[in-house]
């Protein structure tokens, strides 16, 4: 029970602060010439409804008029996928910020406060983006293959599961690498992470944007950009295989890059509670002096962890690439996906199965604000709400104060009743 108790209450933080964000917001949007109320069925709609979504209860059923009969007929909101679900887009733009968050919580399960996921993100991308266009374009010369079309047969699985594979691997040895530098300038030099993680986020930046803006660079679009990945690199969107006949995911990306995150979730959840390694790690951030007196080796356990986070950034990166994006535009590596990917690990409270949630309703949020726009409503509303949202989280400590208080008045109040209850009336026989 005491476990329940606890969960529900952490659970509670989030929920409550959310709903403050929400509450809060309302006073950012009158000055707009708008009812407070107004914009929040559509927020959520457009961020977590179906197609036709128009009120809070359509996002739990959906009543819609069958065009033979005239018949109305209910569907669960959830599951109503006529025309794509937002849910699916949704899932698709969350699916780097859990590997991400994933990558920040293990680093922040060191000790080590890194947000240097934006570079490992950004340095991933372009590793696997150009592994995708030119490893195949060296197997296709090797076999004098002048149309790529015509690929079929043994070689055509081959490469399809290959192409793949060693793209997605080659950005998790590079974010690797990359996060390891900052683990090294901890452990050996005692650099603080917070500031070696920041300036080698904006060394990965600056050079992948020299990258895409010349020896990368595929034509003189008024837009740099890198050349498009070939199809055997490519990692097919449901839509366009197995779940091609399904509409649920109609509009959307979504592919087996959310498949990859929940692997990477379990293993880090592994990893961090059922592993030796994953122990040291723990007793590193609670104590590290303590437990190098325990006989834990904590440098190799920082360098561990960022080794691992490092390679979680740079999976995500080649995600987004080989999965979604399939080039690499400039501005890309301005997303800020890394470092919204340590918000949610903030947010979730470095808790694996939480930041799933967090970066759902994150993404959510993101995807409903830049619709509003098309309904006359800031689409900025979206951005304060999780701006205030985080604000609000970060109050824990007060909010768990508040609650304690409250317990302890509402005991003392039931105390104090239950004994004028159990106490005899006086007076004489």
């Amino acid at each position: 029970m005491n476990r329940f108790q606890s969960a529900l209450e952490n659970l509670s933080i989030p929920v409550f602060a959310i709903l403050l964000g929400l509450l809060v917001s309302a006073f950012f949007i009158a000055p707009a010439g708008l009812s407070p109320i107004d914009p929040y069925p559509r927020l959520f709609c457009e961020g977590f409804g179906p197609r036709g979504c128009d009120t809070f209860g359509d996002l739990l059923v959906v009543d819609i008029e069958n065009e033979d009969t005239g018949a109305i007929e209910h569907h669960i909101g959830l599951f109503y996928g006529d025309r794509g679900h937002s849910l699916a887009i949704v899932l698709e733009q969350a699916t780097p910020l859990i590997l991400t968050a994933l990558a920040a919580t293990v680093a922040f399960k060191a000790g080590m406060f890194s947000i240097g996921m934006d570079g490992q993100f950004a340095l991933g991308a372009v590793v696997a983006v150009f592994i995708g266009y030119w490893l195949p374009a060296q197997v296709y010369g090797v076999f004098g293959i002048e149309d790529p079309d015509t690929l079929s047969g043994p070689l055509w699985w081959v490469m399809h599961l290959t192409m793949p594979t060693i793209a997605i691997g080659a950005a998790m040895i590079v974010g690797a690498v990359y996060s390891w530098v900052a683990g090294i300038l901890k452990v050996k030099l005692n650099v603080n992470e917070l500031i070696s993680t920041i300036i080698l986020n904006a060394i990965a930046v600056q050079f992948v944007t020299y990258l895409i803006n010349g020896p990368m660079r595929a034509d003189m679009n008024n837009i740099a950009r890198t050349e498009r990945i070939d199809d055997t690199a490519w990692l097919v969107p449901f839509t366009r295989g197995i779940l091609a006949d399904v509409d649920w995911f109609s509009g959307s990306r979504l592919g087996i890059g959310i498949v990859l995150a929940l692997l990477a979730g379990l293993f880090v959840w592994f990893y961090l509670w059922r592993s030796t390694a994953g122990y040291e790690q723990r007793m590193t951030q609670g104590a590290r002096l303590f437990a190098g007196f325990g006989g834990i080796n904590t440098g190799r356990a920082v360098l561990r962890a960022m080794l691992i986070s490092g390679a979680l950034s740079g999976l995500a990166g080649a995600i987004q690439v080989l999965g979604v994006e399939r080039r690499i535009v400039d501005g890309f590596v301005l997303s800020g996906t890394g470092f919204d990917g340590v918000l949610v690990a903030i947010l979730a409270r470095e808790s694996v199965v939480g930041l799933f949630l967090v970066a759902v309703v994150f993404s959510g949020l993101q995807l409903g604000s830049i619709n509003l726009q098309f309904g006359n409503i800031p689409r900025q509303l979206g951005g304060i709400i999780i701006a205030l949202t985080i604000l609000f989280t970060a109050m824990e400590d007060f909010f768990r104060r508040t609650i304690t208080r409250l317990q302890i008045r509402m005991k003392s109040v039931g105390s104090k009743n239950s004994s004028l209850v159990d106490t005899p009336a006086s007076g004489g026989d």
